[in-house]
C-alpha cells in the first residue's frame, strides 16, 4: 500500500527549497524538505550528478512537482512506484544554489571516513566505500557490470551478508573476551552475553553505512537473531527468520516488492533448510576442508533459493556464480572489508587500506579472468511459475515424507505439465494481439501474430537524456511474454522517439530481420544501428510503397508509404505506413506522417478503411486531417504519446476524432494497450482505465 501524505498545495511559481539529503546515488538525491513551510518534513527527489553527501543541507531554486507514475505497462516495477511506496511523492526540479555540510555527528564522521578512503591511495577505493560506508556513487559502469555478470553484485550492496560478517567479527571478539571470565564460561553464558554486547556494533555499522532502508532491514534481521541467541532460541532459526520478516514488513511494508528483501530472505531460508537437511550428513574432521565445503554448500543453496527471483529482476544468471562467490566472498567480505574498517579508524590506517585495495585488486583480476558463462537474457517467470518452482524444490527436499511425495507426484508435477501446455497454446494460438507499449512520447508496437510470429515496430526513446527504453521497458515486457526471438524489428523512421530503444534489443535478442525504408546516412542513431546490425549479421530489408508480404499464419502486411523516390527533407514523411491484415480485420499503423502524405494516400485510391488506426505523429495538428480520418473511419484509434513535447497531442486533432465519434485510447492515459483479434472481431484491454 502506498504511504499516504497529507494533501499539499504546490505553488506553480519557482521558489527556494531547503532540506537535508537523506539518501544519495550517482544521479539522484532524496531530500527531507524544511522550506517552504507547507512542505516541511516532506521527502522529495532531486536529480543531480553533483557529489553531495548524506546530511548536507542544500538550497534549490526551482519548482516542486508531484511524482507522477510514467510508463504504465504490465510486468514492470518502476523506480517511481517504489519511491511512492516509501512515501516519496514529490520531485524538486531546479538549480542547486548552495550546499552546507550537515551538523549530524554520525554523518560528519561518515564523511571523514569517506575522505580517509579517498586520500589513502588504495586501489579500488570506490569498492572499499561501497563495502564499508554504503557509498556506491563512485562505482563505474564497468565495475558494476563485472559484478553483475559474475553473480557477485550482492556483495557491493550493504545488506545481510555484509552486516552479518561485521557482526560475526565483533561477536567472536566479545565471546573470546567473555570466556576469559571463568564464571560465565562454566555457566555457558558466553554466547548469550556476546550476542547482547554485539547488537550495538550492528547499529553502529548501520549508521556508518548510511542507514538506507536495505541496511536497516539487514540490521533488524541480525538484531532479531542475536536476541534469539540471548534468549536461547538460536536453534529455532526458521522462526527467527519469520519474526525478522514480520517486523520488517510491519515497519516497511513496501519491502515485500523489493529485490533486496526477496533475495535476502530466500537465500537465508534455503541455506538454513539445506544445511539442516544435508550438511549434517557429511562427516569431515579437517576444519579447513569442512569450512571450504560449507562455503560451497551455502553458495549453492543460496543460488538455488534465489534463482527465479534473480531471473525475474535481472533477466540473467551465471551458472559459474558459485565459483565466483567462493572466491569473492572470502577476499572481499572476510579479508578486505574488516581490514578497511580497521584502516579507516586507526592512526596510519592508510597502509591497511592500501593492503585491502591490493586484495580487492587480486579479486577483480580473478573475476575478470573468470568472467564467462553469463546467460542473458532469460525469459522471466511469472508469480505462479515461481510458486511452482519453490513448491517443487521444497517437495524434493522433504520427499521422504509420504504426504509430500504424493503432493509432488499427483499435484505439483501434473499442474506444471498443464501449465507448460497452456503456455505453449497461448504462444502458438490462432489469435492476433497488437500491443501498444507506453514509452512516453514515442512509438513502440509489439505484434504477437499467430503461430508464434513476433514483430517489434519501433522502440521508443528520448530526444534528451540517456534513458534506454529498450533496456528498461521493452526487455522486461518481451521476456515476460517469453520472447527471445523477434522475426522482424521494423524502424518506421530514425527519429529518437522511434529508434532510441532498438539498439539494446538488436544487441541482446535474436532478431531475424531488420526493416527500414531506406539508408538514412545522415542520421547518427541510424548509422549506429547499421553498424550493430552488420556486427550481428542481421539481414536488412528495405520496404517501399506497394510491397506486399503474405505470411503462413494468414497475416498480410501492405506497405503504403514511402514511395521509392521519396525526399529525406522531412523524416516524419519518410515513415513506413503499414496496413496489417488478419483475415477480416485491418490495422493501419501510420507512423509520423503529416497532412501531405495523408493526402497522397487518399488520392492514390488506396483503400484506407481499417478497424484500428494508430493515429499519425502522436496526435499532431499537422497530421490527422478530416479527410484522412474520414477515409480510414476506424472502429478504434490509438494515440501513442506522453509528456515532453508541447502541443502533442493537439486539441485540434483530438477534437476531430471526437467529431467522428471514434473511440480514442491513449498510452499516456491508459498505458499499455492490447488489441486482440480472432480475424473477425476486435476487442481490447488497457493497463489503466
Amino acid at each position: 500500500m502506498i504511504m499516504e501524505q497529507p494533501a499539499i498545495i504546490i505553488d506553480e511559481d519557482k521558489a527556494i527549497y531547503e532540506g537535508l539529503i537523506i539518501e544519495t546515488s550517482v544521479n539522484t538525491k532524496i531530500i527531507r524538505l524544511s522550506k517552504p513551510e507547507n512542505m516541511d518534513s516532506v521527502k522529495a527527489i532531486f536529480r543531480t550528478a553533483d557529489n553531495l553527501n548524506i546530511n548536507d543541507k542544500i538550497r534549490i531554486f526551482g519548482q516542486a512537482k508531484e511524482l507522477n507514475l510514467t510508463f504504465k505497462n504490465p510486468y514492470l516495477t518502476t523506480w517511481k512506484w517504489l519511491k511512492r511506496l516509501e512515501g516519496i511523492s514529490y520531485e524538486v526540479r531546479g538549480t542547486l544554489i548552495s550546499v552546507a555540510p550537515g551538523k549530524n555527528l554520525v554523518h560528519a564522521w561518515r564523511n571523514r571516513l569517506k575522505e580517509r578512503i579517498e586520500i589513502s591511495g588504495a586501489k579500488y577505493a570506490s569498492v572499499i566505500k561501497a563495502l564499508t560506508i554504503g557509498d556506491t556513487t563512485g562505482l563505474d559502469e564497468d565495475t558494476k557490470t563485472l559484478f553483475l555478470r559474475t553473480g557477485t553484485s550482492h556483495i557491493l550492496a550493504i545488506s545481510g551478508s555484509n552486516i552479518g560478517i561485521v557482526t560475526a567479527f565483533f561477536f567472536f571478539i566479545a565471546r573470546f573476551l567473555i570466556r576469559r571470565i571463568s564464571v560465565l564460561r562454566h555457566r555457558g553464558d558466553d554466547i548469550k552475553y556476546a550476542a547482547l554486547i554485539t547488537i550495538p556494533f550492528a547499529f553502529m555499522f548501520m549508521l556508518i553505512a548510511g542507514s538506507g532502508i536495505p541496511i536497516i532491514r539487514a540490521t533488524i534481521m541480525i538484531t532479531v537473531y542475536m536476541l534469539s541467541l540471548f534468549f536461547e532460541r538460536g536453534r529455532n532459526i526458521i522462526n527467527t527468520i519469520a519474526l525478522s520478516a514480520l517486523i520488517i514488513l510491519l515497519i516497511y511494508p513496501h519491502s515485500l516488492f523489493t529485490p533486496s528483501f526477496q533475495l535476502t530472505f530466500m537465500s537465508v531460508l534455503f541455506i538454513v533448510i539445506f544445511t539442516e537437511k544435508f550438511f549434517s550428513l557429511i562427516r569431515i574432521v579437517n576444519k579447513m576442508a569442512k569450512w571450504f565445503l560449507f562455503s560451497i554448500f551455502t553458495t549453492i543453496s543460496a543460488t538455488l533459493g534465489t534463482l527465479p527471483i534473480v531471473i525475474y529482476h535481472f533477466y540473467g544468471i551465471n551458472p559459474f556464480s558459485v565459483i565466483h562467490n567462493i572466491i569473492a566472498i572470502p577476499l572481499m567480505c572476510i579479508l578486505a572489508m574488516p581490514m578497511s574498517l580497521i584502516g579507516m579508524v586507526l592512526p596510519y590506517g592508510e597502509y591497511i587500506l592500501r593492503l585491502a585495495g591490493e586484495i580487492l585488486n587480486i579479486n577483480m583480476q580473478i573475476l575478470k579472468y573468470l568472467n564467462a558463462g553469463y546467460i542473458y537474457p532469460i525469459i522471466r517467470p511469472t508469480l505462479f511459475e515461481m510458486i511452482l518452482y519453490f513448491a517443487f524444490a521444497s517437495a524434493l527436499m522433504f520427499s521422504r515424507r509420504k504426504l509430500i511425495l504424493a503432493l509432488l507426484i499427483f499435484v505439483i508435477m501434473p499442474v506444471s505439465t498443464i501449465h507448460v501446455y497452456l503456455a505453449y497454446e497461448k504462444r502458438f494460438n490462432n489469435n492476433m494481439r497488437i500491443n501498444f507499449i507506453d514509452v512516453g512520447i514515442g512509438d513502440s508496437i509489439l505484434i504477437e501474430a499467430p503461430k508464434g510470429m513476433r514483430i517489434l515496430i519501433d522502440g521508443g526513446g528520448h530526444y534528451k537524456g540517456d534513458y534506454d527504453t529498450g533496456k528498461s521497458i521493452l526487455t522486461p515486457i518481451l521476456l515476460s511474454k517469453k520472447i527471445l526471438t523477434l522475426d522482424y524489428v521494423i524502424n518506421t523512421h530514425p527519429h529518437g522517439d522511434h529508434i532510441g530503444g532498438l539498439p539494446y534489443i538488436l544487441q541482446n535478442f535474436n532478431v531475424k530481420h531488420f526493416v527500414t525504408s531506406t539508408y538514412f546516412i545522415k542520421e547518427e542513431k541510424f548509422i549506429e544501428i547499421m553498424k550493430l546490425i552488420k556486427d550481428k549479421g542481421i539481414p536488412v530489408q528495405i520496404w517501399k510503397k506497394s510491397d506486399n508480404y503474405t505470411f503462413k499464419n494468414n497475416m498480410q502486411i501492405l506497405v503504403l508509404n514511402p514511395e521509392p523516390n521519396f525526399s529525406l527533407e522531412n523524416l516524419n514523411n519518410a515513415s513506413l505506413v503499414l496496413k496489417v491484415i488478419y483475415k477480416n480485420n485491418i490495422f493501419l499503423l501510420a507512423g509520423d506522417i503529416e497532412k501531405d502524405i495523408e493526402e497522397k494516400l487518399i488520392l492514390s485510391g488506396t483503400p484506407l478503411k481499417s478497424n484500428v488506426l494508430k493515429i499519425p505523429h502522436h496526435g499532431s495538428k499537422n497530421s490527422n486531417s478530416f479527410a484522412f480520418i474520414r477515409s480510414v473511419k476506424p472502429d478504434i484509434a490509438i494515440l501513442s504519446g506522453g509528456p515532453g513535447i508541447k502541443g502533442l497531442p493537439s486539441e485540434e486533432a483530438l477534437q476531430r476524432y471526437k467529431e467522428f465519434s471514434i473511440p480514442l485510447l491513449r498510452t499516456d492515459k491508459n498505458g499499455f494497450i492490447q488489441i486482440c483479434s480472432d480475424g473477425n472481431r476486435i476487442s481490447y484491454k488497457v493497463f489503466q482505465k
